[in-house]
């Protein structure tokens, strides 16, 4: 078990240099009651499900959601409560840790100073007889200012195969150790990992061929397929009912089959959910890597981030998994309902959704095509046949609408006008104005206020600022909710500016005027740019090449436009020079 312990702790005792002998009994540290309450957010990734006497575990300690502690002590158990003593043994891999605990001091691992961390990774070593299945035990110490710690949270069953030759990755020989650092790539997880990765995505989509259409949709079974694409075979189809030889109504058996272009390293998962978004939707995943090892976990989005519960397959079992060609297949049953917050009781109705993303480093990473939700709440005793929602939500809609309205609409309208209409316009009035000004001003205050309503509007939909996971070689896109904010501050900054602009006699007017233009031809170009980047975003759920020929259509126009509206002033200013009616004005407004 691993009890992270911190420094001084008001009103008990601290272990600021590691947890002491007597914290190795109940792995409760000596602090006063903890103030922690519902799932921990710590969690254990080991690099893998199965091993043989002697073998070499390697994993980590980690927050999916980022939260740092102070100390630790973990120690390895039997599953099957046959004895509390520890098993097997450590090695110190990390400067940030030391063993404790056991015989010769090394069947625990535990802290070495209370300094905030962030991950800590261990190597295990495996008794040389067989010890069955284990699994690893810890506890943690968050905070001692005001006292936080954590009890039990534990790994995946790690399998002996010893006992059971026949599963995955059992092959008669011990496991090969991988390297210490965190950096390993494991070739099973235990747990979800955090929703942000670092590493280059696997897949991101579905492959353009099909999986048979389940006749028994509708009668025995509920399913919820590609219905966009079923006609001639789905791109994936999920199905449930009650599960065989059991109470159907304390089970439900799943199974999700889905075709991927990339069989390497991937996740597919079915969330459950009470609003049909990702927030708040109980997820049950099967990862696979290389298609020769698989794994089942149960967790909770909260917010942007996935949460494994301390049970890393709570409520899952009796999983099922295969990967033929490109379809990987996965079936598991789960229980209707469990006592644990955020395991949602599907006796009541609730959206479906279906996603797959990429496993780096052995870890799931965030997925970059966003998950498809049901049209409606599924009633999971019926053998109902449902369909897809409407991919992209109306807050995202209004955002690229508003968007795509400013820049390519009221913006260039105002450029054109400013730029190439003020000469033919200059002595006609409307409203007591130049009308000239009056259509620039108009055109940029409809684009300044479609640009501060997108901008909220997908801050409401994204709960703050969006972070992009990229799909595979287009990492451009990035850029995109960064681009927004510059371009957004630039289109507030230029009216502000304009508020405060000398008159048009004083000597320092042309200052005003080249800064006019160049913060609104930089917020116009870097806005068009954006557009483009927009139209790759996978939540925007648009045809790319369609999106993409519009786009170059605008811009081949706007382009067009400009020219020839530049080459008719500069004939017309040539005109009046020789006619010696000439009238000097300011390059721009």
């Amino acid at each position: 078990t691993v009890f992270l312990l911190a420094g001084v702790c008001p009103g008990g005792l601290a272990y600021p240099t590691g947890a002491p002998l007597q914290a190795c009994a109940d792995m409760k540290p000596l602090h006063p009651p903890t103030t922690t309450s519902g799932q921990a957010p710590f969690a254990i990734k080991t690099s893998t499900l199965v091993y043989t006497p002697g073998a070499e575990i390697t994993g980590t300690i980690y927050s999916p959601s980022g939260v740092k502690f102070r100390g630790l002590l973990m120690e390895v158990l039997k599953t099957d409560n046959t004895s509390t003593d520890p098993v097997g043994t450590f090695d110190v891999v990390d400067n940030n840790t030391q063993t404790q605990c056991g015989q010769g001091s090394k069947q625990g691992l535990t802290h070495v100073s209370n300094s905030n961390k962030t991950s800590v990774t261990f190597k295990w070593i495996a008794p040389s007889a067989p010890a069955g299945d284990i699994r690893f035990r810890l506890s943690v110490v968050e905070s001692y200012d005001v006292s936080r710690y954590w009890l039990g949270i534990f790994s995946a069953t790690v399998q002996d195969c010893s006992i059971h030759p026949t599963i995955v990755g059992c092959k008669g020989s011990p496991t090969p150790p991988l390297p210490a650092s965190s950096s390993a790539r494991p070739s099973s997880i235990s747990t979800l990992p955090p929703t942000k990765s670092t590493q280059s995505p696997v897949i991101t989509s579905p492959a353009k061929s099909s999986i048979p259409y389940d006749p028994a949709c509708g009668k025995t079974k509920g399913c919820f397929p590609d219905a966009s694409r079923c006609s001639s075979g789905c791109h994936y189809l999920v199905t449930w009912g009650p599960a065989a030889a059991t109470d159907e109504s304390d089970i439900i058996a799943f199974n999700i089959k889905m075709m991927l272009d990339d069989m390497s390293d991937v996740w597919m998962a079915v969330g459950l959910s009470k609003t049909g978004k990702m927030d708040k939707t109980t997820v049950a995943a099967c990862l696979t890597q290389g298609g020769q090892s698989f794994s089942l976990s149960s967790s909770y989005n909260n917010g942007h981030a996935n949460v494994p519960f301390s049970n890393p397959t709570m409520g899952l079992s009796g999983m099922d998994a295969s990967v033929s060609g490109k379809v990987f297949s996965c079936s598991f049953t789960r229980l209707r309902a469990m006592n644990e917050t955020n395991f949602w009781n599907i006796s009541d109705p609730m959206y479906i959704l279906v996603g797959t993303g990429p496993v780096a480093n052995g870890l799931m990473s965030q997925h970059m095509v966003d998950p498809v939700s049901s049209s409606a709440k599924i009633n999971f005793t019926a053998f109902s046949i449902i369909g897809e929602g409407d991919r992209t939500s109306i807050l995202i809609k209004a955002h690229g609408a508003l968007m795509t309205v400013a820049w390519l609409f009221f913006s260039s309208v105002g450029i054109v006008v400013a730029r190439h209409c003020k000469s033919i316009l200059e002595h006609k009035l409307l409203l007591k104005h130049k009308s000239w000004f009056l259509a620039h001003r108009t055109m940029m205050t409809l684009a300044a206020l479609c640009v501060i309503a997108a901008v909220v509007a997908i801050f409401v939909e994204r709960k703050g600022f969006s972070k992009i996971v990229p799909e595979v070689g287009k990492e451009y896109t990035k850029a995109h909710p960064f681009l927004g904010i510059v371009v957004a501050a630039l289109t507030v900054i230029n009216p502000i500016m304009a508020l405060f602009r000398p008159a048009p006699e004083s000597k320092k007017r042309y200052i005003f005027n080249w800064a006019h233009f160049f913060v609104g031809t930089s917020a116009h170009i870097l806005a068009v740019i954006n557009v483009f980047f927009g139209c790759h975003l996978s939540a925007a759920h648009l045809d790319k090449s369609s999106a993409l020929y519009l786009m170059v259509a605008y811009v081949a126009v706007f382009v067009a436009v400009y020219i020839i509206f530049e080459i008719h002033n500069r004939c017309s200013k040539s005109s009046m020079f020789a006619n010696g009616t000439a009238v000097l004005n300011n390059p721009v407004i």
